[in-house]
């Protein structure tokens, strides 16, 4: 099992936004997380990466606990574990929040760098995925000279360049036309078949009826249905 949640509660002021959450995601499988805007989807997405810190229950990556419950409350996993589970997990935002001020190739490696990998290394891995993605034309562009669909591609390169297990979108098609839409499918798809596990936040049902292995709904921060 590559992410495994278990009771999993947060929430902002008096607002329960996510209510005893647990569900588990396998290598390679595509889970699909839908319900109404205000729901927690995004709320659960950033609990995951570690952007918000839940107020319960237990996040575990690939047997390393990011947070658990130790004497009553919510801990964090301890900075050399956490540094090995923030390799272990990418997220593709909706907004696609890459730097405006870098190019596609250096969008890439802003991660890496940070974390010290050898450049030779690093250069390797943007070009395969540039490559793969075919944007390998696009390196020395910056995000204003894409499309839409060119940013999404851009944004699923940068959040693979630490090999991930787990890879979490958030709205993958929210901004895309039909046809990249389709491109944005195939793309993920290819990506589960390489091992890694998908989790997607989206209000496309059509897109979750098509690309979903196990869907997740959830409802006044619990979870309604999972199949």
């Amino acid at each position: 099992m590559v992410l495994e949640i278990n009771n999993l509660s947060k929430k902002f002021g008096d607002d329960t936004v996510l209510d005893g959450i647990s569900f588990s995601v396998n290598k390679g499988e595509i889970v699909c997380i839908r319900g109404k805007s205000g729901e927690g989807k995004t709320t659960l997405l950033r609990c995951i990466n570690n952007l918000e810190v839940p107020d319960n229950g237990s996040i575990k990556i690939n047997n390393l606990y990011l947070f658990k419950v130790e004497d009553g409350s919510v801990h964090r996993a301890a900075k050399t574990e956490l540094q090995m589970i923030r390799q272990e997990i990418g997220l593709v935002f909706q907004g696609f929040n890459l730097f405006p001020h870098m190019t596609v190739m250096e969008n890439l490696m802003e991660a890496p760098k940070f974390l010290k990998l050898p450049t030779k290394k690093i250069n390797s891995r943007a070009f395969e995925l540039l490559k793969q993605l075919e944007l390998e034309n696009k390196c020395n562009c910056y995000p204003f000279q894409l499309s839409g669909g060119q940013k999404q591609r851009v944004a699923i390169a940068r959040a693979c360049m630490l090999n991930p297990s787990i890879l979490c979108f958030d709205e993958p098609t929210s901004a895309l036309d039909e046809s990249t839409g389709n491109q944005i499918f195939k793309i993920i798809r290819h990506l589960s078949t390489q091992g890694i596990a998908i989790i997607i936040v989206s209000h496309d049902n059509g897109f979750v009826d098509k690309i979903a292995q196990k869907v997740i709904t959830l409802s006044e921060g619990k979870i309604i249905v999972g199949k």
